[in-house]
């Protein structure tokens, strides 16, 4: 092949690869300035009738008043969450099947057992709220403070049950943290969501639950269950009397965080457009005043910086999740 053959060769093959990178681009591009042209899913990893349901619902009510889409809700519970995750990550990156994650799912799971996803099959679209955990039993429980609760556990050991959303959530690993603060030993009991776990400490299947705030505080105001501690970094508003964990001397101060994820490859116009929306919807202050009610914390932060602090909560649990000795792989 002469000189001249091999250059006109190399030529249309790099025209080609320009060609077709132009093409790529190109449908990118237009995908982001159509989307969305259809119904929007948004993945909940959890049973439905849990406490979170009202976060969910807060996005599929609000967002597509900015979207100009409706957008519905798909229950995948199992697994703690794991099994919707899962899911989510498999799904085709087109922006049109999204995923609220959480620390529980998202950090925590992959952290002590093997599944079949990790965090880098996401990207990140933006948080939404956070939330703080309480510690809680029943109104005619003996244990008027945490301190209470401690003694009695200490004396019996590995008799006392508490209730969480799923093995490895949030709400579980605070209380394996107070165990080992404590020195003491209770006994997880996993529910598929928040309400259920409640629901058995109501009805005395476990003495104590560890559970959201915005789970928990209805029957907390109610009185069919009363707090003895809450990992927020202050007392809440609406439970003044309640202390914190590290008032009464305990390191703790936990949190999970909620934002939209879609699968990795879902193109960048999409993810800017729907975090367009989010920052939009807070502008207007339409989700503050909601999550406030049910006691959540509204926590808005784009894409790069929910990335930084998910991968920073990695680092954090994987290490907590190695000095409790809470590895299940």
């Amino acid at each position: 092949m002469t000189g001249r053959k091999i250059f006109k060769l190399f030529l249309l093959m790099v025209l080609g690869t320009v060609s077709s990178l132009s093409l790529i681009l190109g449908m990118a591009g237009a995908a982001g300035k159509d989307y969305p042209n259809k119904v929007i899913t948004l993945i909940n990893p959890y049973a439905p009738g849990g406490g979170l349901d009202i976060s969910f619902q807060a996005i599929v009510d609000i967002l597509p008043e900015y979207l100009g889409q409706k957008m519905i809700v798909s229950h995948k519970p199992g697994a703690g969450g794991a099994i919707g995750t899962a899911s989510a990550a498999k799904a085709k990156p087109d922006g049109y099947t999204l995923y609220m994650g959480g620390v529980s799912p998202v950090v925590l799971i992959p952290a002590t057992r093997k599944v079949s996803y990790s965090y880098d099959d996401f990207v990140p679209m933006g948080t939404f709220d956070k939330l703080f955990f309480v510690v809680c039993v029943r109104p005619e429980s003996p244990w008027k403070t945490l301190r209470d609760l401690i003694n009695d556990a200490k004396q019996n050991p590995g008799k006392l049950k508490f209730s969480s959303y799923g093995v490895m959530s949030a709400t579980h690993v605070c209380m394996e943290i107070l165990n080992h603060e404590a020195g003491i030993k209770t006994v997880n009991i996993p529910y598929t969501n928040d309400s259920l776990a409640l629901t058995a400490a109501i009805g005395g299947h476990v003495q104590i639950s560890c559970n959201t705030i915005q789970a928990a505080l209805p029957h907390l105001l109610s009185g069919t269950l009363r707090a003895l501690a809450i990992s927020d970094t202050g007392r809440y508003k609406h439970l003044p009397d309640v202390p914190t964990f590290k008032e009464l001397g305990f390191n703790i101060e936990t949190f999970s965080w909620h934002g939209l994820m879609a699968p990795k490859g879902t193109p960048k116009a999409i993810v800017d457009r729907i975090w367009s929306a989010q920052k939009k919807a807070f502008e207007d202050n339409k989700v503050q005043p909601r999550l406030e009610k049910i006691g959540l914390i509204p926590f808005l932060y784009p894409p790069e910086d929910m990335d930084k602090i998910i991968r920073a909560d990695i680092v954090l649990y994987n290490q907590v999740v190695k000095d409790l000795g809470l590895e299940v792989k």
